[in-house]
């Protein structure tokens, strides 16, 4: 189930970032074990929080798109795109910073359990 819900956000994620994303403060505490990619307890909420929100978006888009011709789900696909980048530097991400995170939810499973447990308290809280 994992794979799914990351693998499909990262094939929106193809542009690069302008750089009008916010920098992320970094906290001492790291939940990665490797230092070269250890992410702050501060990024994987801002990854929690923006992955859930990519794929709230993303299964609209996919709904409205079954209904549109081929041009118009296009042009939609392409504004959720742009969406997608917007989520992103709302939560103070770049895409570099998301996929990396992305790629190490895939391999570790304690930090796939802590993104999901986030995920589950923010479901509940909104």
């Amino acid at each position: 189930m994992h794979k799914h819900l990351c693998g499909s956000v990262l094939l929106l994620l193809v542009a690069p970032l302008p750089g009008y994303a916010a920098p992320l403060r970094q906290s001492t505490k790291v939940l990665a074990n490797d230092a070269a990619t250890a992410f702050s307890d501060r990024q994987v909420h801002a990854y929690a929080s923006a992955l859930l929100e990519i794929e709230k978006m993303k299964r609209a888009v996919q709904f409205r798109a079954a209904k549109l011709s081929i041009d118009q789900a296009a042009l939609l696909k392409s504004r959720a795109s742009a969406e997608t980048m917007n989520i992103l530097a709302r939560h103070g991400l770049d895409v570099e910073t998301f996929n990396q995170i992305s790629a190490k939810v895939d391999k570790q499973g304690r930090l796939r359990h802590k993104v999901k447990q986030l995920m589950m308290e923010e479901q509940l809280s909104i």
